[in-house]
């Protein structure tokens, strides 16, 4: 019986310690991600401050075209033209920012695919 207690012992620091590596190992994995997915929101913040640019851009000189269109009623579509063009490269970058948003990478999908096979793992092992 004296044999088994060291051996017992030894078994659950083992598995102590592999605990906690696994925990730290999945720690760092989520630091890591965590970063990724700053940089990303960053990234969309600046590509949708871009299509607000543009847009207001666009809206300003529409409203300036259809003042001037409306006081001389000339031909001002050059300027019309111009309006849908920067209308158009708003929509345009809005639309990629959503098509990344709604197709990205979901956050944290490395962390919990590990945890997943942590868990698989874990039940094979009972």
């Amino acid at each position: 019986m004296a044999d088994a207690s060291p051996g017992f012992a030894e078994s659950v620091h083992r598995l102590g310690k592999s605990a906690l590596d696994l925990l730290h190992t999945r720690t760092e994995l989520f630091s890591i991600e965590l970063q990724e997915e700053k940089v990303r929101a960053l990234r969309l913040v600046v590509w949708i401050a871009g299509a607000i640019a543009v847009g207001v851009s666009g809206l300003s000189i529409a409203m300036g075209a259809l003042a001037l269109w409306a006081w001389q009623a000339a031909g001002y579509w050059g300027l019309a033209a111009l309006a849908i063009g920067a209308l158009g490269a708003a929509a345009a970058i809005f639309w990629g920012v959503h098509r990344n948003i709604t197709n990205g990478p979901s956050p944290f999908a490395g962390t919990v695919a590990e945890f997943k096979k942590d868990a698989a793992c874990l039940r094979q092992a009972q």
